[in-house]
């Protein structure tokens, strides 16, 4: 009796721990912002305000919530990007967003086929600028330098950061995200995950991911950010002094950032569709580096130890319950004990229809297209999946982490 009260009481808890079984709500938007302004046409890499040679935003009928949203300036730090910005620019270019909005796109030096590109969008669009990272530039993480550069030739206070291998699900991107700039806000962050392209696991993963950031972020203070859908106000970046104090590192623009900058309360969630970023299918080794870059950049990130005891402890609740499942199961078949056999049957059925249930739940969310069938098994190949980063990442050279080698 006691083996069978103890399963079907972790087959109904266990599923309850899981961050799938939490709610999560957007973050209501206010109505507060500032009126359009006039689009500059050349951003200044000294972090001077351009000068003002462009058109301005068109303000005929503009609706209350289109006045409510600040001027934007979306950030690209790009690289080799130029197959990327063909497709994924001009969507970012435009977005129906009267309030008006500046793109501006940090390159290296010297990328040819990236220049050309930009070369041909500049002149078709005049909401379009480009700087570009000095060669000089040492000791220092190239992409987080990258950002840096476009936050200080921003003319705007409110920053979108973004990625050229991104994709807005809508032209109302922008807007959806611009109505939670407000007064009560200093930070926005939307959802992303990757293409339809990308197998069902890797999009699992991410959406898995994202309910613990987004659930974090709205409720408490935010941990970090996976790339491609945050804002930030430019006020906030400088007197943080920006990426001052982990500029070695040379991934984690997105995570350092978010950790060093957010307030609790302070941060707005937008779960809206319209508000979706859509991320190009990863490489492999892409995928792998992704892992394997955020294990080292965790260690040095505040609030680690809490926000991963949530995961740790979802993991090792779902494991102990099949574990328990499994060991009452061969119990019951050496034993021949009829009524231990049927509650762990009835303890799998229970787990499985629960997890499925709100996981299905999160998944139609987020618009996501996922089997139902195959998120059990996902969802226990996860923590095997972070062993095996785990042992690669113990293996690799520390250095390959930073750009100040030793």
């Amino acid at each position: 009796m006691i083996l069978v009260a103890a399963l079907i009481i972790m087959s109904v808890v266990t599923p309850m721990i899981n961050t799938f079984f939490r709610k999560l709500n957007e973050t209501d938007a206010d109505s507060n912002g500032t009126e359009s302004e006039t689009i500059g046409n050349e951003a200044d890499t000294d972090g001077q305000e351009p000068e003002a040679n462009g058109t301005e935003t068109e303000t005929d009928e503009v609706s209350d919530k289109d006045i409510a949203s600040p001027p934007v300036s979306i950030i690209l730090a790009v690289h080799d990007n130029a197959r990327e910005l063909e497709s994924n620019l001009p969507v970012m270019l435009t977005q129906d967003y009267a309030a008006g909005y500046e793109v501006i796109v940090v390159v290296d030096k010297g990328e040819d086929d990236t220049d050309d590109v930009l070369t041909r969008l500049s002149n078709e669009y005049n909401n379009l600028y480009v700087t570009f990272v000095p060669d000089s530039s040492r000791y220092m993480s190239k992409r987080k330098l990258a950002v840096t550069l476009g936050v200080k030739a921003a003319k705007h206070e409110w920053i979108m950061m973004t990625e050229a291998t991104c994709k807005p699900d809508s032209d109302q991107w922008l807007k959806t995200m611009g109505r939670h700039c407000t007064d009560d806000h200093d930070m926005v962050i939307g959802y992303s995950n990757y293409h339809q392209e990308a197998t069902d696991f890797q999009r699992f993963e991410r959406l898995l991911t994202q309910r613990y950031l987004l659930s974090t972020a709205r409720y408490h203070t935010a941990y970090r950010s996976e790339p491609g859908n945050l804002m930030f106000r430019k006020s906030l970046f400088m007197n943080a002094r920006g990426y001052e104090g982990n500029l070695k590192y040379i991934r984690g623009e997105y995570d350092f950032l978010v950790n060093k900058i957010a307030t609790k309360g302070r941060t707005a969630v937008v779960l809206s569709p319209d508000a979706c970023i859509v991320e190009d299918s990863p490489a492999k080794k892409q995928l792998r580096n992704h892992h394997l870059f955020y294990m080292e950049t965790r260690k040095h990130l505040r609030r680690s130890f809490l926000f991963r005891l949530r995961f740790n402890i979802d993991q090792a609740a779902m494991h102990l319950n099949y574990l328990l499942i499994i060991s009452c199961g061969v119990y019951a078949a050496i034993t021949q004990n009829l009524l231990v056999g049927s509650a762990a049957l009835m303890a799998l059925l229970i787990t499985v229809a629960l997890r499925a249930f709100f996981a299905g739940r999160a998944i139609n969310q987020h618009g996501e297209n996922i089997p139902s069938w195959k998120i059990i098994p996902m969802e226990i190949s996860i923590l095997w999946r972070n062993g095996w980063r785990k042992l690669k990442y113990f293996m690799t050279n520390k250095n390959d982490f930073i750009s100040h080698k030793i």
